[in-house]
């Protein structure tokens, strides 16, 4: 899927701009260096309400305002306003569809020196259409992909930062030019860590299981909604665990989830069938859910979405 072009206003710095006025230059610091960090964070329409509904913005800012701190940067303002800010970037683009907010936080300053102090990071917010699915939520194809997960030691995983994604990106067109859809990465050590942008969770009999943070993945919001529908729905309790490569050839069901997958079943692995090779009845069940919770379309867990237009 590809995003559409930006909305017209997005937020730079402190001031709300056009789009083409936000520009950063080829010098910045965080353009040579992947100095920054940034959220993506889902706005979901329900034509029914008239609404449109963030799904867990004040949890991506909490996150967003944790990278920070790891890198040693200045967030400008708290996870609440930051929330408030985004409702009304898409308030003033009038969005009325499925949307991905971008925020960014990220040295702009033309320094040369390869350091993350007196840094200048300035704050940019941005939203795009989100047509269709990220990836075909019908069900997945995987390879174990050649290139590692960055180990913590390197690059800090517990921060979303932008440089993190060179390898994702690398193993994204290893796995699409092989014929699969996504790639797995593994730890420097060979246990499985996580895909490209999202989360993964395995079912071997009535366990599930996914890879605990430890292990050098990000540790997804959507991971943990996941985690905690499963156990509604199911009863099951997600063990954070290590997971060997192996098992992901004999599990029972697999998934990916991410904010912008939400949940995606994974039907095969390095050409082998997951299960049956068809979408598990849990993992459908999940993903139905959330899709319905992310829209405001059913009672359940309300907290979790933000209407924009009713709170102006």
């Amino acid at each position: 899927m590809r995003f559409g072009t930006p909305y017209a206003e997005v937020y730079a710095e402190s001031a709300f701009v056009p789009e083409q006025e936000s520009r950063l230059s080829v010098l910045a610091n965080a353009v040579s260096y992947g100095t920054g960090t940034f959220e993506g964070i889902r706005a979901c329409w329900n034509p029914d309400h008239q609404e449109l509904y963030l799904l867990e913005a004040r949890a991506h800012y909490e996150r967003m305002a944790r990278s920070a701190r790891i890198l040693g940067l200045e967030l400008p303002y708290d996870p609440e306003h930051l929330a408030r800010l985004t409702a009304e970037l898409l308030r003033r683009n009038g969005v009325r569809a499925d949307a991905y907010v971008r925020p960014l936080l990220l040295q702009a300053g033309e320094q040369l020196a390869v350091r993350m102090h007196d840094s200048g990071a300035r704050l940019y917010l941005a939203a795009t259409p989100m047509p269709g699915d990220y990836i075909d939520r019908r069900g997945v194809r995987c390879m174990v992909s050649a290139w590692r997960r960055t180990a913590d030691a390197a690059l800090p995983n517990r921060a979303k930062v932008i440089g993190g994604y060179v390898g994702p990106a690398l193993a994204k067109t290893e796995a699409v030019r092989n014929g699969f859809d996504e790639a797995i990465l593994l730890t420097g050590d060979g246990y499985v860590a996580e895909a490209t942008t999202s989360n993964i969770l395995i079912r071997t009999g009535d366990r599930w299981a996914t890879p605990p943070a430890t292990d050098d993945i990000l540790a997804g919001i959507t991971r943990g909604q996941v985690m905690h529908l499963l156990h509604e729905l199911t009863g099951a309790v997600v063990e954070e665990r290590r997971v060997h490569r192996s098992e992901l050839y004999a599990c029972d069901e697999a998934l990916l989830c991410g904010t912008a997958v939400l949940v995606a079943p994974i039907v095969e692995v390095d050409c082998r069938r997951v299960g049956d090779g068809r979408p598990g009845e849990a993992t459908l069940a999940v993903q139905h859910l959330l899709q319905a919770i992310s829209h405001r379309e059913t009672p359940d867990h309300p907290a979790w979405t933000t209407p924009v237009y009713a709170a102006a």
